[in-house]
C-alpha cells in the first residue's frame, strides 16, 4: 500500500488531502501537534477510515521528524504544517522560523540522508510577494516578504529548490494564493465573516469588527486547489507552481457579498477607524477595529496560473460569489444548530 504523509493533517488542506489520498486507497499518516482534548475537528469523517494514523508531534524537532520518516518511509511527504498567522508571526518570529523553516529542513536532510524516493511537498504562500500592486504575480515575480511568516516561508522555499538542484530531490513548491472553504479556521478573516455574517442574521451575535478593509487578495476554493497539489505530485518531474484565480477582491467585497446572501445590503458610512456598515435598518452590522490591523499590511495579490494550467491542466473552477455562498450557507447552517441548543437550554 502506498503511505503519504501529511503535516498538519488537521488543518483546512491537511484535512482535505487527508481525505482524497484516503478515497484513493493509500495509507495516510497525518501529523499534528498534541491536543489537550484529542478532537481533531476536521478529520472526523477520516478517523472512521483504519487506512489513517495520527502521530503527534513537532516537526521543528529533527529527531521526531527523523523517527516518522524512518518509521513509515512515506511515498510523498505533504509539509502542511506552519505557524501561518501574519499577526501573530510578529509576536513570535523565533518560532516562526523553527516551524516553518526549520521543519522544512528536517524534512528535506531525512529525504537526502535515507529516503531519496520520498516525493516532497512545500506549501508555499502568495505571501512571499509582500508589497505589490503588479498584478498577474507568479513565481518569477519579484519576492519583498514583510512579516516573519512570509519570510520564513521563503527561506522554505528556497531550500526545496537548493535541494532539488543540488541532490536530485523531488521537491515541490505549491505557492497558494488565498483559498478558502467551510474548513477555515475561525481566526483567518474569510471564516470570521461568512461566520460573523451568519451568526448576526439569527441574532446570536450583533457586530463584526475588522481591521483593513480595502486589501486585496486573490480568493479561490481550497478542495480544488488541493487537486492542483497532488498534480504537482503526480507530475514527472518536480517544479514550482502558482495556483490562484487571477482575479482579486476586497476584503470589503467578502464583507458585502456575506451580508447579501443573507438579504442584507450594507452601506458604509465614515472614515478610516470610525466607518461602519449598517444594514437598512441603518443599524451598525460592521466596525472598524485597529486591533486587526496588521503591523505590515499586504496590500494587493493577483495571480496569474498559466504554468500550471499549461503543464498540469489545472484551472479554477468556483469563482468569487459562489465561494462567498458555499461558506455562508455552512456557516449559516452551524449557527442555526447553535441557536437551536440555545433554545433548549433556555427551556430547560
Amino acid at each position: 500500500m502506498k503511505a503519504v504523509m501529511i503535516t498538519g493533517i488537521n488543518g483546512q488542506d491537511g484535512s482535505i488531502l487527508a481525505d482524497k489520498y484516503l478515497k484513493k486507497g493509500w495509507k495516510v499518516v497525518g501529523i499534528d501537534r498534541w491536543s489537550p482534548t484529542g478532537i481533531y475537528t476536521n478529520l472526523i469523517e477520516a478517523s472512521k477510515n483504519s487506512n489513517l494514523i495520527l502521530e503527534t508531534g513537532d516537526i521543528s524537532q529533527e529527531e521526531y521528524v527523523r523517527r516518522m520518516v524512518r518509521k513509515y518511509m512515506p511515498d510523498i511527504i505533504y509539509n502542511m504544517a506552519a505557524i501561518s498567522l501574519v499577526p501573530e508571526s510578529f509576536k513570535i518570529p523565533r518560532m516562526v522560523l523553527d516551524v516553518n523553516t526549520g521543519g522544512v529542513l528536517n524534512f528535506l536532510e531525512c529525504i537526502r540522508e535515507f529516503s531519496p524516493k520520498t516525493k516532497f511537498y512545500q506549501a508555499s504562500t502568495s505571501e512571499q510577494i509582500g508589497k505589490s500592486e503588479v498584478g498577474n504575480q507568479n513565481t518569477d515575480s519579484k519576492m519583498s516578504p514583510n512579516s516573519p511568516y512570509a519570510i520564513s516561508k521563503l527561506a522554505s522555499y528556497f531550500f526545496v529548490k537548493s535541494y532539488r538542484e543540488a541532490f536530485g530531490i523531488f521537491g515541490t513548491n505549491g505557492m497558494l494564493w488565498n483559498h478558502e472553504g467551510p474548513r477555515r479556521g475561525l481566526n483567518f478573516v474569510t471564516r470570521k465573516i461568512s461566520r460573523a455574517a451568519a451568526r448576526i442574521s439569527l441574532g446570536l451575535q450583533n457586530v463584526l469588527e475588522l481591521g483593513f478593509l480595502d486589501t486585496y487578495r486573490d480568493w479561490g476554493l481550497a478542495d480544488e486547489y488541493c487537486d492542483a497539489m497532488i498534480l504537482m505530485m503526480e507530475s514527472d518531474k518536480p517544479d514550482d507552481y502558482a495556483v490562484n484565480t487571477g482575479e482579486t477582491h476586497s476584503i470589503r467585497e467578502f464583507v458585502n457579498s456575506a451580508f447579501n446572501e443573507l438579504g442584507t445590503t450594507l452601506t458604509w458610512e465614515g472614515i478610516g477607524v470610525n466607518e461602519v456598515g449598517k444594514d437598512e435598518h441603518g443599524i451598525v452590522k460592521v466596525k472598524i477595529n485597529p486591533e486587526y490591523y496588521r503591523p505590515v499590511e499586504v496590500p494587493y495579490l493577483k495571480g496569474d496560473h498559466s504554468k500550471i494550467e499549461k503543464q498540469l491542466g489545472w484551472t479554477p473552477q468556483t469563482k468569487f460569489e459562489d465561494l462567498v455562498k458555499i461558506m455562508v450557507s455552512n456557516d449559516l447552517t452551524l449557527a442555526k444548530e447553535e441557536k437551536l441548543l440555545q433554545n433548549n437550554k433556555e427551556e430547560i
